[in-house]
């Protein structure tokens, strides 16, 4: 059966390519109809850019072989969704819905990345419509929180590539900026070379450019080659040489901008990919024209014309106006008049569009008018119809204030239920934190009394020892036993107030106790963006007990090997992420059965109006993101 299947038209195996030919013949080695149909998935993708007609026909394939079973339905789903996406926006949208709907189902990391997946690709195509609010929401409050949920930190990390481009395309450099660097960082830790790192340079790069930065658009454009070398042909190339012709543009060198166009046009012909074709194209023919060169732009905005990489409105509008105007320049009146009127009527039917949407309301406006007038001709013309009306209307008018009156009492017995509860909170959080403190200064007197306390009583009787023998061998055990007193004393000083916070900040003091827990068991690798030096000093203490308590549990707890902390501020919220690849824990019942140390975390965070989140599972490690409220006043 699944040989017939795999037959073309011809009844001839085709030869697609190596990869291609070789998931094909993996295929008939399955035994079961799934693994079957998650092979053939997978070779749809594979030729999803060079032959579509034949990667529609092996997913759709694998969807009947996948017969009734949800999972690899909803796998089924994605990759024909994914093929779409160039082609057909509304059937890709379609597919990746359905996709949602039959992986939804499954609490496993390969259905929730494939869940994330599916949204980011919502999102994408979102972007294509200019929906960047949507296409943000998408990514914050589905495709990032599934990555993590799956355990994929590089599906984070892609999350936050993503994430950057509104902000880049609308100027916002910083989050742009900000977003970009929380990628870098988890590609660098775990997978330097991944494509997606170089988009993420390439972004960069982009942001510098725009900014007049050329000094350091061409170090990410290097960085950035770096990688994409590694993999000719890949579907990152395009934009790379989109952004590097950009950067020749900027510094005058119009043949190596020329170069590069057409480097990316040959990878995004190679690749199919029309999008990159169509941005690529533009850019050319604008080039052209501020080079003088307005022929040449022409016969490029023909092409882009002709062979159809204009697929929306205001893209074809765009082109009407630019070949108006070209063929203008060109002296060519008749054509640009054709352009122009061409580009009149798309523009009035747009408005036209608009102009019926604000008819029909007022339309039903006017009816509502009309029935309104007949009824009060009805009403004059009997008195007793028009007492009735009165009538009726005093009754409403009557029970609209009395409905007012008891809304605005139950309303201010809700207003003052919510001040107690707050009320309440606020005691609770304050009696937490000082119960917290009271642990804190018990710990310290234990410190205190049981270890320097010791070494303190100690030293005294061997000094005592020593004077009655005049030992020069005892004179320096006590000596020892001084050092070592007086690096005790130092570390609860430490733990009581860390000197470094005081003497050079917050930023200092959190990279020295990052230093202070590594050993040869564990490494704990930290990045700090943006920390505003202007903190007051309580909140300081604060974020530091936070960072604190939470680095201790790993030590004690995870049994870690690697820990990686970051901390980043954007204006009154500051971000804590703190990560490991320890044992992990089951979140549920950690919330049942939660240790001192996580009590003092979270009413911290509490106190500071904050909120944490924490994603971790038996063997897969924890990830804990905490977000604070520095504008306060605690």
């Amino acid at each position: 059966m699944l040989m017939a299947a795999l037959l073309l038209p011809g009844g001839i195996f085709a030869q697609y390519g190596p990869v291609a030919d070789s998931l094909l013949r993996l295929s008939g080695m399955q035994k079961t109809d799934t693994a079957k149909a998650a092979i053939l998935y997978l070779l749809g993708d594979e030729l999803s850019t060079t032959d579509t007609l034949h990667g529609v026909h092996f997913i759709q394939q694998g969807l009947q072989l996948a017969g009734k079973h949800a999972y690899y339905r909803g796998v089924g789903h994605f990759y024909l969704g994914r093929l779409y996406m160039d082609y057909d926006a509304s059937r890709s949208e379609a597919n990746f819905d359905r996709a949602l709907l039959f992986l939804s189902n499954y609490t496993t990391p390969a259905s929730y990345r494939y869940q994330s997946r599916a949204w980011a690709n919502k999102g994408v195509l979102a972007q294509y419509k200019s929906d960047n609010k949507t296409f943000a929401d998408v990514l914050l409050l589905h495709a990032i929180p599934l990555a993590a949920k799956a355990g994929d930190s590089l599906a984070v990390a892609q999350g936050y590539t993503n994430l950057s481009l509104p902000f880049l395309n609308f100027g916002n450099y910083e989050k742009a900026i900000l977003y970009a660097g929380k990628s870098v960082a988890i590609f660098q830790r775990n997978q330097p070379k991944d494509l997606r790192q170089a988009d993420n340079f390439i972004n960069l790069a982009k942001i510098c450019s725009q900014k007049g930065d050329n000094t350091g658009a061409k170090t990410h454009l290097d960085s950035a080659l770096s990688i994409i070398q590694t993999q000719p042909g890949s579907l990152y190339e395009p934009y790379y040489y989109t952004t590097e012709a950009q950067y020749y543009i900027n510094t005058h060198q119009p043949g190596r901008a020329a170069q590069s166009i057409e480097n990316g046009l040959s990878v995004a012909e190679k690749i199919k990919s029309r999008n990159d074709l169509r941005t690529l194209l533009y850019q050319k023919a604008r080039m052209l024209q501020d080079e003088g060169n307005i022929r040449a732009a022409r016969d490029v905005l023909l092409k882009m014309y002709r062979d159809s990489y204009i697929t929306t409105d205001l893209d074809r509008k765009q082109i009407y106006h630019d070949l108006a105007m070209t063929e203008a320049s060109l002296k060519n009146m008749t054509a640009a008049f054709s352009w122009l009127t061409q580009y009149a009527a798309l523009s009035d039917s747009l408005n036209e569009a608009r102009t019926k949407i604000q008819i029909a309301a007022l339309e039903t406006k006017y009816s509502y008018a009309q029935k309104e007038n007949e009824l009060l001709a009805i009403s004059n013309k009997a008195n007793v119809q028009r007492m009735i009306m009165w009538g009726c209307i005093g009754g409403l008018l009557l029970a609209s204030l009395l409905f007012f009156y008891f809304s605005r009492i139950r309303s201010a017995r809700a207003e003052q239920e919510v001040r107690s509860l707050k009320q309440r909170q606020q005691i609770a959080l304050t009696q937490a934190l000082l119960q917290g403190e009271e642990k804190e200064r018990a710990r310290m007197a234990r410190d205190l009394h049981d270890g320097l306390g010791g070494m303190l009583a100690g030293v005294k009787i061997n000094l005592t020892n020593a004077l009655q023998e005049d030992s020069s061998t005892e004179i320096g055990r006590v000596i020892m036993q001084l050092d070592d007193s007086v690096t005790e004393l130092r570390r609860i000083a430490r733990n009581m107030m860390p000197e470094a916070l005081l003497r050079s900040g917050l930023r200092t003091a959190l990279s020295d106790l990052c230093q202070s827990v590594s050993n040869e068991q564990l490494t704990v690798d930290f990045s700090f963006m943006n920390i505003s030096e202007t903190l007051p000093r309580q909140i300081q203490i604060i974020i530091y007990r936070i960072i604190q308590e939470l680095l201790s549990n790993i030590v004690k707890h995870s049994g870690a090997s690697e820990a990686f902390l970051q901390c980043s501020q954007d204006e009154d919220v500051f971000y804590i992420t703190v990560e490991d690849n320890g044992r992990g824990m089951n979140t549920a019942e950690a919330g049942k059965h939660r240790g001192i140390g996580m009590d003092n975390i979270r009413s911290r965070v509490d106190f500071l109006k904050g909120r944490m989140d924490v994603h971790s599972g038996p063997a897969k490690g924890t990830i804990i993101n905490i977000e604070l409220k520095t504008n306060g006043n605690p």
